[in-house]
């Protein structure tokens, strides 16, 4: 069996990497997660595509929403909006228990990547969840009127804004997890996560960036466009105001320089000839993930393809 690293940001990512933890062994996966969206609120730490793959590989996440704990309450949440606080962030009861652990954990010295493990143990996963880098990076999304830090464009102004471009501060000083050693994968999966606010945070760190740019044939792309839809989140409308047609060449275009391979849904077999134009080789696979078996479905079939090749 090869070793899989995937590149993952909020839920489709996290749909995906729960499931290939349901196939592959311990030792054959490691989940790299997107921290381009953290933030401090109320002086806690929030990681929140962390939160997402950590809750969903514990059989902890609130299915409806996609996002958050199941079985939720808000008590703390409704007390500080009577008293005047800022209640636009939803902190459900439970999730606040994490970013509390999380940011004493912080306080008391250590790096993000050490909280994560913690935090994976104390849920019972078991699966390898780094994040992307113990570095700060912090997406900022340029509107036409102002720029937003990510969690402002997304909860609060609940996407509406038209997007102009992206702000990933910190950056350039930031380094892919040093824990995560790029040699050691057979195969690279990146998620059907937002590429422009989930995925390119992670390409762009030093290190992973050379190594996928020398490595693309170890590089494969889940499309997270199916039928000119994004399959989940604002990938679409961005897009549209981006000037890009909503399509998977457009999602090809976007990752040329990082892969050599991409996954798409049947419904866009007609795209196949112009994939192969742009140097992508292609593979059909059931995309949509609506249940556990379909997610299970789609890493078997991702992984049958590569074992094969």
């Amino acid at each position: 069996m090869k070793n899989y690293l995937l590149l993952c940001g909020g839920v489709g990512g996290a749909k995906l990497a729960l499931g290939f933890s349901k196939i592959l062994a311990e030792s054959n996966l490691t989940i790299a997660v997107n921290t381009g969206d953290d933030f401090k609120h109320l002086n806690l730490k929030i990681c929140p595509d962390l939160d997402t793959v950590l809750y969903t590989l514990a059989n902890e996440s609130d299915l409806s929403k996609g996002w958050g704990r199941a079985d939720e309450s808000w008590e703390m949440l409704g007390a500080l909006k009577q008293l005047g606080g800022e209640s636009w962030f939803q902190l459900g009861d439970k999730d606040l228990a994490t970013h509390i652990i999380r940011t004493q954990l912080l306080a008391n010295g250590a790096n993000l990547s050490q909280v994560t493990q913690e935090l994976c143990s104390r849920f019972g996963v078991q699966s390898k969840v780094l994040p992307m880098s113990d570095d700060t990076v912090e997406t900022y999304i340029q509107t036409k009127n102002r720029l937003l830090s990510f969690q402002e464009y997304f909860v609060k102004f609940q996407c509406e804004p038209p997007v102009t471009n992206f702000v990933f501060k910190g950056l350039d000083k930031a380094k892919f997890n040093p824990l995560i050693d790029l040699e050691a994968f057979d195969e690279i999966i990146i998620c059907p996560s937002n590429p422009f606010v989930s995925i390119n945070p992670i390409l762009q760190l030093e290190g992973l960036n050379q190594f996928l740019k020398l490595h693309p044939d170890r590089v494969n792309v889940v499309s997270p466009i199916v039928n000119s839809q994004s399959l989940k989140g604002p990938t679409s409308k961005i897009m549209i105001e981006l000037g890009l047609e909503v399509s998977v060449n457009s999602i090809a275009n976007f990752y040329k320089d990082y892969a050599s391979t991409i996954f798409v849904d049947e419904l866009d077999n007609d795209q196949l000839d112009c994939l192969h134009t742009i140097g992508f080789k292609t593979f059909i696979a059931p995309l949509v993930m609506k249940s556990l078996q379909s997610k299970i479905q789609l890493a078997e079939s991702i992984v049958c393809s590569l074992e094969r090749r």
